[in-house]
């Protein structure tokens, strides 16, 4: 009997459903909730959207939305806001996002701004704090991860692209380009699990994998080095290709594993150009992207085509089964956590010290 697949690819496979259930629920239950933020939002002169971790990676991609649009918009890492922000946005909207929405740098910062400013609390749990007190939620009507954010990530990108194309006037086009990939996502996931393998020439148990992108994708590079670290307890670093290109190139030699993300739109055929170099210094890359018309020779991992502010939700798949395989072939079991608590409710303590054997 084949043993039974690891909860963590269980949840990479569980996301062509889960977002196909997020979708229909901000069109008919959750829809009141989302034109009351987005219009909150097109009546602000400034939006700051703030979170942690995985949860602050998937809101680049709204950022980088509304800012295309002409909106006044900034992400934020909830410990920054905290501790050494909070007084220059006080005439801002703060959308607040957190699965849990226990956080406790979200929940301080929400103690701070509750009654000051307008808030929107982004969180998978209806009945958390976030939820309850924020002046406004949005419910992210994800199923649950196990430990590490999956399917709850790509419900975060989703839920707050939906959020944006209504506050930008975008909602019509979002609607027949989401439901286009929608549709791709079965075949696309269980495509990449199934050929999960094809890491194992490019992924070296001791490398340092550098996750690489640009405007929306920086969301994905820096969601890339979060998801080698918790998942396979391996050293990863996300940057933007720009900063990248600016010194840290100097470390590229033949040990060198890059990830380079490349979805349609203005700084493609840049991030490619980084691609070759990187290739024609020793190291070893993968693009990351809809396949070229033309063709190419560098390597590629190709993904379904779709608008550049929608690519996070795709192109972060092949990296969940990149760090999935990485777990396996260090021999750690994928997505258990050693130090930390799902849910971090403590800045001082991480967790209890683990006991001695």
């Amino acid at each position: 009997m084949q043993a039974p697949a690891p909860r963590l690819a269980q949840d990479i496979w569980g996301q062509s459903a889960a977002l196909v259930g997020v979708l229909q629920y901000h069109k008919g239950a959750g829809r009141a909730p989302l034109l009351q933020a987005a219009a909150a939002l097109r009546s602000s002169k400034k939006i700051v959207i703030v979170g942690i971790g995985a949860s602050l990676n998937g809101a680049i991609p709204l950022e980088n939305l509304l800012c295309s649009r002409g909106f006044d918009a900034v992400t934020i890492e909830a410990g920054e806001l905290l501790h050494y922000r909070l007084g220059a946005y006080r005439n801002a909207t703060f959308v607040l996002v957190s699965r849990s929405g226990e956080s406790v740098e979200i929940l301080k910062a929400l103690d701070a701004l509750r009654g000051q400013v307008a808030t929107i609390g982004v969180t998978n749990e209806p009945d958390s704090r976030l939820a309850r007190q924020a002046d406004m939620a949005i419910h992210l009507h994800s199923p649950a991860d196990e430990m590490v954010a999956i399917q709850t990530h790509t419900a975060t990108i989703l839920s707050l692209y939906m959020l944006g194309a209504v506050a930008t006037d975008q909602w019509d086009q979002a609607q027949r380009d989401i439901g286009a990939m929608v549709e791709t996502l079965p075949a696309w996931i269980a495509g990449n699990l199934e050929s999960a393998r094809q890491w194992d020439q490019f992924l070296e148990k001791d490398s340092t994998v550098y996750a690489l992108g640009r405007g929306p994708s920086h969301g994905s590079a820096l969601q890339s080095a979060l998801l080698f670290s918790e998942v396979a307890k391996a050293p990863a670093i996300g940057m933007a290709v720009a900063s990248f290109r600016h010194g840290p190139v100097e470390v590229v030699d033949d040990r060198f594993r890059g990830l380079i993300f490349a979805p349609q739109g203005k700084t493609r055929e840049l991030n490619l150009a980084l691609a070759r170099e990187l290739l024609r210094f020793g190291g070893s890359v993968r693009v990351i992207g809809p396949p070229l018309e033309q063709g190419t020779d560098l390597p590629w991992i190709g993904t379904p085509p779709c608008p550049e502010m929608l690519a996070p939700l795709v192109e972060i798949v092949p990296v969940q089964v990149a760090a999935l395989r990485l777990a396996q072939l260090r021999q750690i079991v994928p997505g258990s956590f050693r130090f930390t608590p799902q849910v971090a409710r403590d800045e001082t303590r991480i967790a209890a010290a683990p006991e001695a054997t």
